[in-house]
């Protein structure tokens, strides 16, 4: 029951939830503290009631905002971006099986942190990329232009960027990193990871 959230860019600040019954789409929180905006769906009774934690509860939140700086997800939220959003920096930080697919990114600066079988699909340009994977995480950058990237993977997970001038790769845990571009490479393998590339 993770939440299906779609950010648009745009000047007007907006934000619209939805769900299968009413019932459920008011169990939907979204609060704005220290301007951060918290997304979550909170209902102590589907906590112990596994048939109606089973339900597709069809969980959806539509945000339009003109600037993106972060994004945490868990709990096997669905997040997609339509548009594009520039920055000079943004975190990104996932797990337990959320997933974010971004078309049009373009910070000057981009940290990734994912686990637990989180997956990103990115697409853009970020000069200065830093990622950071483990617990089986999937991270496909193929078409995220970075200038400089480096990038930790452990615990078999698996990363994927372009590269075009310097990347340091640390690969373990049966982990592995792969980049396409003609970066200078600095790489170091441990217990079964590995580190490839291909011209672009």
């Amino acid at each position: 029951n993770g939440i299906a959230l779609t950010l648009t860019a745009g000047h007007e600040q907006r934000v619209e939830v939805s769900a299968a019954t009413e019932e459920f789409r008011r169990h939907i929180v979204a609060k704005v503290e220290d301007g951060t905006l918290l997304l979550a769906y909170d209902d102590l009774l589907e906590r112990d009631d596994r048939k109606l934690a089973r339900i597709d509860h069809k969980l959806a939140v539509a945000v339009t905002a003109d600037f993106l700086t972060g994004l945490t997800a868990g709990s096997g939220a669905v997040i997609t971006t339509e548009g594009n959003f520039a920055a000079p920096d943004c975190v990104l930080d996932f797990s337990s099986g959320a997933t974010l697919t971004a078309n049009d990114l373009a910070p000057n600066v981009l940290v990734v942190r994912e686990t637990g079988g989180a997956t990103l699909k990115l697409a853009g340009r970020a000069p200065r990329l830093d990622i950071r994977a483990g617990g089986g995480a999937t991270f496909d950058g193929q078409r995220l232009l970075s200038a400089r990237c480096q990038v930790e993977a452990s615990g078999g997970s698996s990363v994927r960027v372009l590269v075009s001038q310097d990347l340091l790769a640390e690969a373990s845990g049966g982990a592995s990193i792969r980049y396409t571009g003609h970066p200078l490479l600095t790489k170091t393998e441990t217990s079964g990871g590995s580190v490839s590339g291909k011209d672009k």
